[in-house]
């Protein structure tokens, strides 16, 4: 079979080779998918440059996200051979493969009516997203939503979900293109944060209240440089009311 192996870090573009390699044999509790579809997600951009968290030892398969179908099935797995599914693959071994070996606890049967490119793309961003707004930030109907990156994973899924709670959603993105993105998506408003300032845009969608939730994905790709993270924070706090009941969702 065929899978893309970082052979070395760098742009992926400059590292990412595709290689010949055998076909996984199942495992008890494992189950091999033939993938169908694989999302790419900007942590598979940092992996590839050796700049995320998780370093796995080269070379390594990136993709933590696919849909397929399953070929086979080791030892006291419960699922059938033929079912379509959504699986998240454990590195070294991710999804850019045309086979996969994957823990049964981390495969999901997906319905019919779900295309292989739609079930492959929504459980990191969309399941992140769920869980932030529902359980977390406790959002409710007729609250105010601001969400930063609104144009990328889990800003997009947050924009998506927070309509369908009944939420007003502020959206903020970088440049016309990604601006029109949150626009498609269903935001309320969306603010170019090139252009202009969305402090004074959320104060007066609000009439100076502020949003009650704001979800911010950013912060965390700045948090090794304070310099970079803190005044996006400060800004973002001096909108989040009432102020003593803020809390860092973590």
């Amino acid at each position: 079979m065929q899978s893309w192996k970082v052979t070395k870090l760098g742009e992926p573009k400059e590292v990412l080779a595709l290689q010949e390699v055998p076909v996984p044999s199942v495992e008890p509790g494992k189950v091999l998918i033939e993938v169908e579809a694989a999302a790419l997600n900007f942590f598979d951009i940092l992996l590839c440059q050796g700049k995320y968290q998780e370093k796995p030892p080269l070379p390594f398969t990136p993709g933590s996200e696919i849909s397929g179908v399953v070929r086979d099935v080791g030892e006291g797995c419960n699922v059938k051979i033929g079912t379509r599914v959504l699986a998240t693959p454990g590195l070294p071994n991710g999804g850019l493969s045309e086979y996969v070996v994957i823990p049964e606890h981390s495969v999901y049967e997906i319905p019919d009516s779900m295309s292989s490119s739609e079930a492959a793309g929504i459980f990191i961003t969309y399941q992140t997203t769920y869980y932030a707004l529902h359980h977390r930030a406790n959002l409710k109907t007729g609250e105010v939503l601001l969400v930063h990156a609104g144009a990328g994973g889990v800003g997009s899924a947050a924009i998506q979900l927070g309509k369908a709670i009944g939420a007003k959603v502020i959206a903020t993105a970088g440049g016309a293109e990604k601006v029109k993105i949150c626009q498609q998506l269903g935001a309320d408003v969306a603010i170019d944060y090139t252009r202009d300032d969305f402090v004074d845009i959320v104060k007066k969608e609000t009439n100076g209240r502020g949003a009650d939730v704001i979800y911010d994905r950013s912060v965390g790709m700045y948090s090794t440089n304070p310099e970079n993270v803190l005044p996006l924070m400060e800004e973002s706090l001096s909108l989040v009311l009432p102020a003593e009941e803020f809390q860092m969702l973590r």
